[in-house]
């Protein structure tokens, strides 16, 4: 014959088994969790130091695409004035052209140029006209 309690106590061995096995999972969660926790408290002040780092890295980003927005329209700006540009350093040319001319050509001149003497003009002395009693009779008195 077979004994019939045998199963019962298998039954009870299983359970016990896996009550053991389900406690110990929640005992190794639990520790998981706390040391997750230690281990983000730890961190906080470093992820505060990486968000600075990353809002400095946008407001650094944010300021190299203005500055290249101000480059491209300083070079449309110069590249527009490039004709006018060039028409000024041909004028330039022309005048240091002209400006060499006049310079060779002062240097011809005579570095001495002797005036001729010039006499001094008489002195005219102006005399007053002497005063007068006249009357006349073309006013009608």
């Amino acid at each position: 014959m077979t004994d019939l309690r045998r199963p019962v106590h298998l039954a009870v061995l299983a359970g016990l088994s896996a009550s053991a096995y389900a406690g110990t999972l929640a005992l190794v969660a639990m520790l998981q969790s706390s040391a997750d926790a230690a281990l983000i408290a730890e961190r906080v002040p470093i992820r505060a130091a990486a968000d600075s780092i990353a809002a400095s890295h946008d407001g650094l980003e944010a300021a190299v695409a203005a500055a290249t927005r101000r480059y491209s329209q300083v070079t449309s700006r110069y590249s527009a004035l490039l004709p006018e540009i060039a028409g000024i350093e041909t004028s330039l040319d022309t005048l240091a052209t002209t400006t060499a001319g006049v310079t060779d050509s002062t240097l011809t001149l005579p570095t001495h140029v002797s005036l001729p003497t010039v006499q001094a003009a008489p002195r005219v002395v102006r005399v007053a006209a002497p005063a007068t009693q006249a009357t006349t009779g073309a006013s009608g008195r």
